[in-house]
């Protein structure tokens, strides 16, 4: 039957991810396998060496190199550097001064002094060290040795003074205990979550709109094709037509017909091939291998048949229940509200009193050289010591209690949003469930109406062929034949694209494709490597 030579177009079945692939009906298995393979129509010349890609290699290709992607990836390496900067607010911090003054005074002020103008040098110079520890209290540690010479009466000169001081300073209010001033750190460590999951949510992303240009393509070549045998079928009958003429059976009326016919299948493969160049250029952009800015005419992607084999649906209770349990954007919300809680936390602290108690112990030293005076200090050949407390407050903490109820806003919005995302979350697997069980109905539909056309075509081509009926009603019954075949390729890629869109929502999409979190997380370990990505090699150049 000429079904035989046309439906392999449509129904070629392809090797699949193993998971990806379930059991699907008896009659739609046995309706693709009408055709053998020795028949099996293509779009492009036999070449054996025409290299196919494969599905899991253009994955793989968008995975290391899509541009949006690459993007992202910086944001979990970024989010880590956040918690090692506030890590760093604990870390001992080294300080040092060195200074060196000369004074001459205008004239004596004093009848001790022993010059009409007297003079003096003097050097200083402190080193130490501070350190914050999480309770809010700041520890310093320092020393200090000085030198001063002058020209009047002095028990020493040179005279070298020296100390080495332990000071404290712990708020007892605002910005005290480790709740507060481990916030931030949590904080960041937070945020490095949510990053994680934002970049898991892109990863899916990129994975699914790769998986759809892909089948996009494979359903314009296949629709190219398809083209192609209804352009074979109208030069034929145009043939017959031009010998019935020949032998006087029908008028120039019916050749005419038939070439009107034939260039109207030849415009409609004018505009398949657009849409396969269009295809093509959306795979490129999403494997991210190729630069729009070269010349790419010769660059042909040829892909796998498209697929009528349909992984079996789950029940939706279960779809959603999966939906919202694995979903990265909603668990990145989540991180989201954890923030907004801290920050919450922190307003509210800054509403308190600054109270700090200060303390702190010098040991003093004094000689006419360093290493004595250094001694003496030591020694405790003298002390300073102070203890107190500080009290600093705004007049009315407007300020404070302002930015007290933005967090408190903001808090409740992200807890909204976090509810809305589930919602939506739950509403797109439900409606892309009934999309995909809607596609199998209809491939099973437009299959029956696609055996019954091209019987209707066959009777009557015949009946043509006897003289019992018109051209113009074997036309009609070709535009039908054509019409069924065109909807039955239409279902199945609209049921490919709805069923991807499912899996995208409920996450299975991962595992389909021989995914796990595991290995893909290492994509946010490390920033992306611009020297060798396809078409950023002069990127760190530029």
């Amino acid at each position: 039957m000429f079904l035989r030579n046309l439906i392999p177009t449509l129904c070629l079945v392809i090797l699949v991810h193993s998971s990806a692939v379930a059991d699907v009906s008896t009659e739609i298995a046995n309706f693709a396998g009408l055709a053998g393979a020795e028949n099996l129509p293509t779009t492009l010349e036999a070449n054996d060496e025409i290299e196919i890609l494969q599905l899991e290699q253009a994955i793989d290709l968008a995975l290391a190199n899509n541009l949006g992607l690459t993007t992202a990836r910086y944001r979990p390496i970024n989010a880590r550097d956040s918690i090692l900067i506030e890590e760093a607010e604990f870390d001992p911090s080294l300080f040092g001064s060195t200074s060196l003054q000369e004074q001459r005074a205008a004239a004596s002020a004093s009848a001790l002094d022993n010059v009409d103008a007297p003079e003096s040098k003097s050097r200083q110079g402190r080193i130490g060290v501070d350190k914050r520890f999480s309770t809010g209290a700041t520890v310093t540690l320092d020393t200090d040795l000085g030198r001063r010479t002058t020209n009047n009466n002095a028990a020493r000169n040179p005279d070298y003074t020296s100390g080495v001081g332990l000071s404290l300073r712990q708020p007892l209010m605002r910005g005290s205990w480790s709740r507060i001033n481990l916030a931030p750190l949590a904080r960041a460590r937070i945020t490095a979550d949510q990053s994680v999951f934002e970049l898991r949510s892109e990863i899916l992303d990129v994975i699914a709109e790769t998986e759809i240009a892909y089948w996009n393509l494979a359903f314009a070549r296949a629709d190219a094709a398809l083209i192609n045998s209804s352009i074979e079928l109208a030069e034929t009958l145009l043939e017959e037509n031009r010998e019935r003429k020949r032998l006087g059976l029908v008028t120039a009326l019916e050749v005419l017909q038939a070439e009107t016919e034939l260039v109207n299948q030849q415009e409609d493969l004018i505009q398949a091939e657009q849409t396969i160049d269009d295809a093509e250029d959306a795979l490129r952009r999403i494997m991210g291998t190729a630069s729009f800015l070269e010349d790419l005419d010769d660059d042909q992607i040829v892909v796998q048949a498209l697929p009528v084999t349909m992984a079996a649906l789950r029940p939706m209770p279960e779809v959603v229940q999966d939906t919202i349990r694995s979903d990265a954007d909603a668990l990145a919300q989540e991180r989201a509200i954890e923030v907004q809680r801290i920050n919450k936390i922190l307003a509210q602290d800054a509403t308190r009193p600054n109270l700090d108690l200060v303390g702190g112990v010098d040991y003093l030293g004094r000689d006419d050289d360093g290493r004595s005076a250094y001694r003496g200090a030591y020694q405790g050949d003298g002390y300073n010591w102070n203890v107190g407390v500080e009290l600093r407050m705004p007049w009315g903490f407007r300020e404070a209690r302002a930015r007290t109820r933005q967090a408190e806003r903001n808090l409740e919005r992200e807890k909204i949003t976090l509810y809305d995302i589930k919602q939506q979350k739950a509403l797109a697997a439900r409606n892309a469930w009934r999309t995909t069980r809607t596609g199998l109905q209809r491939i099973e539909v437009t299959r029956q109406a696609l055996v019954l056309n091209e019987e209707a075509f066959e009777q009557e081509r015949a009946r043509y062929g006897s003289g019992l009926v018109a051209y113009r009603q074997v036309l009609e019954a070709q535009r039908d034949f054509d019409r069924a075949r065109s909807n039955y390729l239409s279902a199945i890629i609209d049921t490919t694209r709805a069923s991807i869109r499912l899996s995208r929502v409920d996450g299975t999409i991962l595992d389909r494709n021989g995914f796990a979190w595991q290995n893909l997380d290492s994509l946010g370990q490390e920033a992306p490597n611009l020297s060798s990505h396809p078409i950023l090699q002069d990127l760190r150049n530029n």
